[in-house]
């Protein structure tokens, strides 16, 4: 291996399992609203593949998503027909599957949507929303009209029907891609983003690993469950438990 080699930073391809772990540790660590994690993840994973603010946006500024509440988004009818949300000062990746939703109900009644939006950190996110619609058959585009600083900046999304999608590839081609050729990230990006994940478990002790994998360790000493055959499980590190434990 030559030096040029040994200098070079080092690129992973983040499996989307692995990725979508992570994420899911970072959100819960940031206490967003119940049932909410599973969607802000697929936010983020879409804003990695769109080349937007992705993974470094949310290891640099993960504690912003604690600020602002969704009880603090309001929303209301224009004349025009539009719908105009003001975010509260929230998140645009916490927002946005709300939008999309409100926008996807409205451009199915009405055949097209239009929301007009303010009061949102990272507005340019929304442009998300063209990568997301696309799973409900929905292209979407986004203009920001306001090239303002701070919450004052406004984005106008509109929002169509398109043909339903037929299959992996039209349903979410940025996720097929990512399921086929993972996500790359700089090795040092990702290895910081996955010691952050680890504040979301529990730390690690007797009890907790005696519960880990397919089988449960008894106080006597034997195992509850279906002994691992086919991976790498230390039932020898399973069974060492200090005798203050009371355990064989």
């Amino acid at each position: 291996m030559n030096r040029e080699v040994v200098d070079s930073p080092r690129v992973f391809d983040v499996s989307v399992r692995e990725a979508r772990m992570c994420i899911d540790r970072i959100l819960l660590v940031c206490r967003l609203p119940p049932g909410y994690v599973h969607g802000v993840r697929e936010v983020v994973l879409l804003s990695q593949s769109m080349g937007l603010g992705g993974f470094r946006a949310l290891y640099e500024g993960y504690e912003r998503l604690r600020e602002g509440s969704l009880d603090r988004v309001s929303v209301q009818d224009a004349d025009d027909g539009a719908l105009v949300v003001d975010g509260g000062g929230i998140h645009a990746w916490v927002l946005l599957p709300t939008l999309m939703d409100l926008g996807v109900e409205r451009a199915r009644s009405a055949g097209r949507a239009t929301l007009r939006v303010s009061g949102v950190q990272d507005l340019h996110e929304l442009h998300v929303m063209a990568g997301l619609g696309r799973r409900y058959g929905t292209g979407a585009e986004v203009s920001q009209p306001d090239e303002g600083e701070g919450h004052g900046q406004k984005a106008v999304v509109t929002l169509f029907n398109t043909a339903r999608p037929l299959g992996m590839d039209e349903w979410d081609p940025l996720l097929a891609r990512a399921i086929r050729h993972g996500y790359p990230v700089d090795g040092g990006l990702w290895r910081a983003i996955h010691a952050l994940s680890n504040g979301a478990l529990a730390p690690d002790s007797v009890v907790s690993r005696r519960h880990a994998g397919p089988v449960i360790l008894r106080d006597d000493g034997t195992l509850q469950g279906r002994p691992p055959a086919d991976d790498d499980m230390d039932l020898n590190m399973l069974r060492h438990v200090p005798s203050s434990q009371g355990c064989a």
